[in-house]
This record gives C-alpha cells, sequence and structure tokens, in this order.
C-alpha cells in the first residue's frame, strides 16, 4: 500500500520533466537542424521517465529513512530491555559502530554520556 500512496506525486514530477525535456529539446534541435518537433518528443520522453523515476526513488528512500528514525526511536526508550534480552546496549552499539565507520558522533555534546553509561546508572 505505502508504493501506491505517492503514484500522483510521481505522475506530476513526470509531468513537469516532459514539459522541461520537451522544451530542451526543442531549442536544441532547431540548434543543430533536427526537426525541433522529434527533438521534443526525444528529450520529453526522456524527462517523463526521469523524474517519475527520480520522484518513485526518493520517495522510497525517504520512506526507509522514516523507518530507520522509528527503529531508533524504539531502540533508544526501550534500550534497558534490549540489553537485558540481548546483552548489548543497543545505544552505545550504534556509537562505536559509527566511529568505527570515521563519523564523528563524540563531537555530538552528550554523546559520550549517553553511550558510555554504565549499569548502575540505569
Amino acid at each position: 500500500m505505502a508504493y501506491n500512496s505517492g503514484v500522483q506525486l510521481s505522475g506530476l514530477a513526470g509531468i513537469i520533466g516532459a514539459g522541461v525535456g520537451g522544451y530542451l529539446g526543442y531549442n536544441q534541435a532547431a540548434e543543430i537542424g533536427m526537426d525541433p518537433v522529434q527533438g521534443a518528443l526525444i528529450l520529453g520522453g526522456i524527462g517523463l521517465v526521469v523524474a517519475s523515476l527520480g520522484s518513485f526513488v526518493l520517495k522510497s528512500a525517504m520512506q526507509f529513512v522514516i523507518y530507520l528514525i522509528l527503529f531508533g526511536v524504539l531502540a533508544y526508550f526501550f534500550r534497558d530491555q534490549i540489553e537485558a534480552l540481548t546483552g548489548i546496549d543497543p545505544v552505545s552499539a550504534v556509537y562505536n559502530t559509527l566511529e568505527s565507520w570515521g563519523l564523528p558522533v563524540g563531537s555530538i555534546p552528550g554523546a559520550e554520556d549517553v553511550a558510555n553509561r554504565t549499569p548502575a546508572e540505569q
């Protein structure tokens, strides 16, 4: 159901892309001696496909990011229960993983306090 929820947006982006591509194709074809209508149809078709594909991919990527944020919120609020069940503190695990990838998460104010808490501070 989530994949059908942005069809109108992808269609609108495709129409706008077709218009921009058609305009560019018309002008470019006139400069090189090609039939302007043929150039408009070619680049308009490419603009239609590229714009609707880009809109669909961006929408899907943003849905993925939203799910990651929701998962992170759940892991943060149920941190003690997850640690009791698995023996791994999820917040410390994420901070350590991000630091091993070279991201400067230690420069975030309060990140060290949250990541390095002891079991007595629960």
